[in-house]
């Protein structure tokens, strides 16, 4: 009876040995060889690929002088329909018939020419798509090339590392992100393994990047200001920016204008008496 009784105890320790979820003790030099230099790294590696970014990007391009001109004259048209208060009844007049006839001729439409003077049947032909799709390859190589690399690097050395344990609780659904490398069932879930980390740095170090770096936000900008002349180009065909100022100027020839200034002086005195 009292060797039963033993075997029951021993059975209940083992069991509670079993259900005990497992506590580590990490050294505190994995902070200065494995931690700091995977987010070194890891930074400087953005920066460097920020300013390649800046390098590789093509310039900005000046638009041809009919494209120019075609945009003038049809903002010329939206500010004289938004501002024309502003500006007294003969003023207004002679602005409205000279741009609601100009716009109607369909004149300053820029139409793209080929070698025999017709028009371009393909926009794709421009040159300019080719070099917006060549800087884009460039970014994505900038881009694919470090972070493999770095990645091989985090595997090759670091892999099996247990670097943190995060201060607050998380499900069982994060265990696969955050012990990437690290094949230990009974672990909590709220330990950092190495290659996680790097994952981790990877998605969200570009806060860090934007205030490290200033030039993020105008490179975006004249990338931006870069392809977007050139889709424009595609997507506006001379058809639709001759409807596009047809309908302008109709919109012209039927607006009413009242000027700001009339009776001024007597709406002035009614306000103040």
């Amino acid at each position: 009876m009292l060797d039963l009784w033993n075997v029951l105890l021993s059975g209940s320790a083992i069991t509670a040995a079993a259900g005990a979820v497992a506590e580590l003790t990490l050294d505190p030099q994995l902070k200065y060889w494995v931690l700091l230099p995977i987010s070194a790294v890891m930074i400087l590696t953005g920066i460097l690929r920020q300013q390649d970014s800046t390098l590789i990007a093509p310039g900005v391009k000046g638009q041809p002088r009919v494209k120019l001109t075609e945009a003038q004259y049809m903002m010329k048209a939206q500010i004289l329909l938004g501002n024309g208060s502003n500006i007294n009844d003969e003023s207004f007049n002679q602005r409205k018939e000279y741009l609601a006839k100009t716009l109607a001729s369909g004149k300053y439409v820029a139409r793209p020419k080929t070698e025999n003077g017709k028009e371009a049947a393909n926009p794709f032909n421009d040159p300019g798509t080719a070099d917006a799709m060549m800087s884009m390859a460039k970014g994505n190589m900038a881009s694919f090339i470090p972070q493999t690399i770095i990645m091989w690097w985090v595997n090759h050395f670091f892999a099996g590392f247990v670097l943190m344990k995060l201060p607050f609780p998380l499900t069982l659904r994060f265990k696969e992100m955050l012990q990437s490398g690290v094949m230990t069932a009974d672990l909590d879930v709220r330990w950092v393994s190495a290659i996680s980390w790097y994952f981790i740095s990877v998605l969200g170090l570009n806060p860090v990047f934007n205030l490290l770096t200033s030039e993020n936000t105008d490179n975006q900008l004249s990338m931006m200001q870069t392809q977007t002349p050139q889709g424009s180009e595609m997507m506006s065909q001379p058809a639709q920016v001759e409807s596009q100022m047809k309908s302008l100027a109709n919109d012209i020839t039927i607006a009413q204008h009242e000027c700001c200034f009339d009776n001024v002086e007597t709406r002035v005195l009614n306000m103040y008496k």
